[in-house]
């Protein structure tokens, strides 16, 4: 997920999807959760980014 700084787009939840995680579909099948941590997000000086989580099964 991005945020423009210049335009305030995180206080206002107005991002853009342009980080992804890609799986075969194998991979796929073992997703348990996927989320954005906006809570990355919030630090001083962080990225205009936050990460993608993704969980797996064993």
């Amino acid at each position: 997920m991005f945020w423009d700084y210049t335009q305030l787009r995180f206080p206002r939840r107005e991002g853009m999807r342009i980080d992804f995680t890609l799986a075969s579909p194998a991979l796929a099948g073992r997703v348990t959760n996927a989320l954005i941590d906006r809570e990355e997000r919030k630090g001083k000086g962080a990225s205009d980014h936050a990460p993608v989580v993704v969980e797996l099964t064993d």
